[in-house]
């Protein structure tokens, strides 16, 4: 089971982050539904690991918080993205729930964290697109809170990923 834990924005953001996506051949586009903020990527576990998981997020104590987006970017391998400003809420909890699966011996990517919402996949020329992006983002800043925190499960098709919610956890 090839699991990652994330933050979804709220639909009407999710909508508005869509509208930043424009026609172009070369580009795979994140369908709307999926577009979240991942904040620990576990990769494929087997399936005994998921009850013990739960129980330890759900361990878990931080308090709602509020988060901004930043400007547009791509990774070397054609992600295409838009950043999360700074925020030291965001910051601990991502923390915590790597504290927490490194606790249970879940190993994780060892990648330093970069809060992203990715947008879509480039094959060709990834910075023009993040050019345009840009160019379609402007000034805009999309806010939302973080008022839960969510295991999925993703499974790889030629079609692109199917997430499904494994469980959520609420901050309060």
């Amino acid at each position: 089971m090839r699991l990652f834990i994330c933050a979804d924005p709220p639909e009407e953001i999710q909508h508005n982050l869509s509208s930043l996506q424009y026609p172009d051949q070369n580009i795979r586009w994140s369908p709307e539904h999926q577009l979240h903020l991942t904040l620990a990527f576990l990769g494929e576990q087997p399936d005994y690991v998921l009850e013990p998981l739960c129980e330890a997020l759900c361990q878990i104590d931080t308090l709602p918080f509020n988060l901004a987006t930043d400007q547009a970017g791509c990774f070397h391998h054609g992600a295409l993205w838009l950043g999360i400003q700074k925020n030291p809420e965001l910051m601990s909890l991502q923390q915590k729930i790597m504290f927490c699966l490194q606790r249970n011996r879940i190993q994780v990517e060892k990648r330093r964290y970069h809060p992203h919402i990715t947008l879509g996949r480039c094959r060709i020329n990834p910075a023009e697109a993040v050019e345009a992006l840009q160019a379609r983002l402007g000034q805009q800043q999309f806010c939302f809170q973080v008022d839960r925190f969510i295991l999925k499960s993703s499974r790889l098709s030629p079609e692109g990923a199917q997430h499904t919610t494994e469980a959520e956890f609420i901050l309060e």
